[in-house]
Parts: C-alpha cells; sequence; structure tokens
C-alpha cells in the first residue's frame, strides 16, 4: 500500500509540473476613455484660445497593459505604438490641437518575468465621437511575442482601437 500511495503522489507531482510548463503568458488590457473629474478639470489650465470650455469638453484617456508569466517563458518582446505619438493622432482628427497633458510609464526589464505599460492623458473631445477616437487610433498595433518551454515562437497580435471602452 506504500508503494501505491507512493507511487500515485509521485503522478499527481508530475501532472502538475506538466500542467504548469504549457501555460500561456496572462495579458491584461485596460483601455478606457472617460469624463475628467473635477480635480482633473481644475489642472487643465491654458483653455483661454477655446470658446466657453466645459468640463464634460475633456476625456480622460487610460491605457494599462499588464502581461505575466513563468520562467518557462523566454525573450519576451512588446512592440507597440509610441507614447508621444498620441497627440499627433488626436491632433490628426480634424487638425486642432486635442491632447492637453499626460504621463506614461514601462517597466519591462527581461529578468522579471512580468512587464507593465501604462498611458494616461487628457485631450479635448468637443465635437467628437466615440467612433472618431476609435478611428483616430486605429493604425496603432500592439504585437506581443514570446518563446515559450517548447521553443516555439508565439506571438499576438492587437489593435488599439479595438481595445477602447468608453465610460
Amino acid at each position: 500500500m506504500k508503494k501505491f500511495s507512493f507511487l500515485f503522489s509521485i503522478l499527481i507531482c508530475l501532472a502538475l509540473l506538466t500542467a504548469c510548463n504549457d501555460k500561456e503568458p496572462e495579458i491584461e488590457f485596460g483601455v478606457t476613455v472617460s469624463p475628467v473629474s473635477e480635480e482633473e478639470y481644475k489642472n487643465i489650465g491654458a483653455t483661454k484660445d477655446l470658446i466657453d470650455p466645459k468640463q464634460e469638453d475633456f476625456k480622460f484617456f487610460e491605457f494599462n497593459l499588464n502581461m505575466k508569466h513563468t520562467d518557462l517563458v523566454k525573450a519576451r518582446n512588446i512592440e507597440m505604438y509610441k507614447f508621444e505619438h498620441m497627440n499627433q493622432a488626436l491632433n490628426d482628427i480634424d487638425g486642432n490641437s486635442r491632447y492637453w497633458y499626460g504621463s506614461w510609464g514601462i517597466r519591462d526589464n527581461e529578468s522579471d518575468n512580468f512587464a507593465t505599460y501604462n498611458q494616461e492623458f487628457v485631450f479635448f473631445f468637443f465635437f467628437l465621437s466615440d467612433n472618431d477616437i476609435k478611428k483616430a487610433f486605429s493604425n496603432e498595433k500592439i504585437t506581443i511575442s514570446w518563446t515559450n518551454y517548447k521553443d516555439e515562437k508565439q506571438k499576438n497580435e492587437y489593435n488599439l482601437s479595438d481595445l477602447i471602452e468608453f465610460k
């Protein structure tokens, strides 16, 4: 009976190890366009060239990409739009200056089992629709690739406009 219990324990451990080997990286996106808060609106400033600006004329864009994986994932690579070019994508909608201010950050060290990309900015939404925003970002791509434990190259592609949620 002891041999059977020992053999059963080993089989369970092998099954668990095998199941863990094939685990895909966890990739999560959060991309939202929402109204600006009162506090954000107070910080907007430089609206003297606008005719009667209101809080609802501005929107807050927030982008978050989080990727987590095991040590079995190698050669992680994230290629995406340039954060600093977002203002041009917004201004190209109709030639008006729409990007107001923002910030971005990246943590993507090869030695870590995770990567995070974040961006947030406020923009002038007046006379735009949700479809205008989606169209403005329709050429912005995100490609995430890696090599799995079997030495197979994996690749996922995303379009920023498909990820946007409006609140």
